[in-house]
């Protein structure tokens, strides 16, 4: 039977204009033994959202299905049906919220999503990813490597405090509807505060 898209419009962080899809949980994150936020010490917010609301990770599991059980085409379809006369319009994909990719093939799926939804909808396509083993030099939305420049679209770190914000990078403002840097091809570095 195929799967239901779930995903969700916006959060505390990001604009109602940005539809958020997950490759899976952050409890089951593959990335967890190469992520420099947690080899640092620091805490995975979206992993503590998770224990805290055990909902929230049985919706992402379900995302996780989808993702995997569904073609990028199918993929597409859902969210252009998803989007439709809605408002505000849709202007960014942003995945990944929590977890990361599986497998390179992860990489090439949602570039194949980024592109038609750019093409058929003017939809950026962005997120960050603790993998530094997978390529990004043919992705056609933008990745900004957490803690590394394996991405395509500059740095990400996660700094404990404002005066610990390294003098190249530009430390998050937290609020995606007044700053557009990560939604831009614009290789800034950027620090986000530990929550």
């Amino acid at each position: 039977m195929p799967r239901k898209l779930l995903c969700k419009f916006g959060s505390d962080k990001t604009g109602d204009d940005t539809l958020l899809l997950n490759m899976g949980s952050a409890v089951r994150c593959p990335s967890r033994a190469r992520c420099r936020v947690l080899l640092a010490g620091q805490k995975c917010y979206p992993d503590q959202v998770e224990r805290l609301h055990p909902v929230v990770k049985s919706f992402r599991d379900l995302q996780e299905a989808y993702w995997r059980d569904s073609t990028a085409e199918q993929i597409v379809s859902d969210i252009l049906e998803k989007i439709d006369g809605r408002e505000p319009p849709t202007r960014y994909l942003r995945f990944n919220e929590s977890g990361d990719f599986w497998s390179q093939a992860c990489v090439d799926k949602l570039s194949q999503v980024a592109e038609a939804l750019r093409v058929r909808a003017g939809i950026v396509t962005y997120g960050f990813t603790a993998r530094d083993d997978l390529d990004f030099s043919q992705a056609r939305f933008l990745v900004k490597g957490s803690g590394h420049d394996c991405g395509n679209n500059g740095r990400s770190i996660v700094v404990g405090s404002a005066a610990e914000v390294p003098q190249a990078f530009v430390l998050c403002p937290e609020d995606c509807r007044t700053c557009n840097i990560c939604m831009s091809d614009t290789q800034v570095d950027i620090a986000f505060i530990e929550r």
